[in-house]
């Protein structure tokens, strides 16, 4: 015998099929869904000790100091396009893609091959390219800025010459390259301003978009994955 239609269970059909699929798919949700207050600030943690494991890129400006030997040291020694310093004596040296510590080693082997008993370098990064951040949205002047020293969430709208005038303060979301997967959270820059709420680090690579709606149409709409419960983030799907 067929029974009747149950026009509730049909007008629910097309709410409750989504919600499935996403039962089904693990947790779905949009740009909306990025973690908010105590839990944004799980989601963009401290920064260790800044330098320790930054990497020298071209167009980076290193100090390169000699000991005892003033005449072989350099003040403002800029990494090339192809990744080279030049160098005294011993001419261009491969350095993009080393640590400080590690130049220091490859400079001092280098001079100690021909020309230096036992040379003590030390590599400083006096202006780190490599080091940037995109600020992006409802913004004055979006673009792509150097990160130079510790920066909070804050300062980093500020290099963007600040909000829009009618920019949505309490949205500001952060995206960031973490445990190979991008990873978002939401702030309120109006309580950061007002005290209320802590300044988050920003990190080299991070992105920060002002304004829901602007994050929404810059992220392409995609849909956002929820993890695990108590990660403390959400991860995006697909790539900026």
């Amino acid at each position: 015998m067929n029974r009747p239609t149950d026009s509730k269970s049909h007008m629910l059909a097309p709410i409750l099929a989504p919600t499935l699929a996403c039962a089904l798919l693990g947790a779905c949700s949009t740009v909306e869904d990025a973690p908010k207050g105590e839990a944004a600030y799980a989601a963009i943690p401290s920064a260790p000790a800044v330098g320790i494991d930054y990497r020298i890129s071209p167009d980076d400006v290193l100090r390169i100091q000699i000991y005892h030997e003033p005449g072989l040291s350099l003040e403002d020694a800029q990494v090339t396009a192809a990744g080279m310093v030049r160098m005294p004596l011993i001419g261009d040296v491969s350095v993009a893609g080393l640590s400080a510590g590690e130049a220091s080693d490859v400079i001092a082997g280098r001079f100690g091959d021909r020309y230096l008993v036992s040379p003590q370098v030390t590599v400083f990064v006096k202006r780190a390219v490599g080091r940037r951040i995109t600020v992006d949205g409802e913004v004055r002047e979006p673009g792509l800025f150097p990160l130079d020293g510790r920066l909070g969430l804050l300062q980093a709208v500020a290099l963007a010459k600040g909000p829009t005038r009618l920019a949505s303060l309490g949205q500001i979301v952060v995206v960031r390259q973490s445990d190979g997967q991008r990873k978002a959270a939401m702030f309120d820059l109006g309580a950061i301003r007002k005290g209320e709420a802590p300044d988050p680090e920003i990190l080299p690579g991070d992105t920060i978009i002002v304004g829901l709606s602007r994050a929404k149409a810059i992220l392409g709409g995609a849909l956002l994955a929820l993890p695990a419960v108590g990660a403390g983030f959400v991860a995006l799907d697909g790539g900026l």
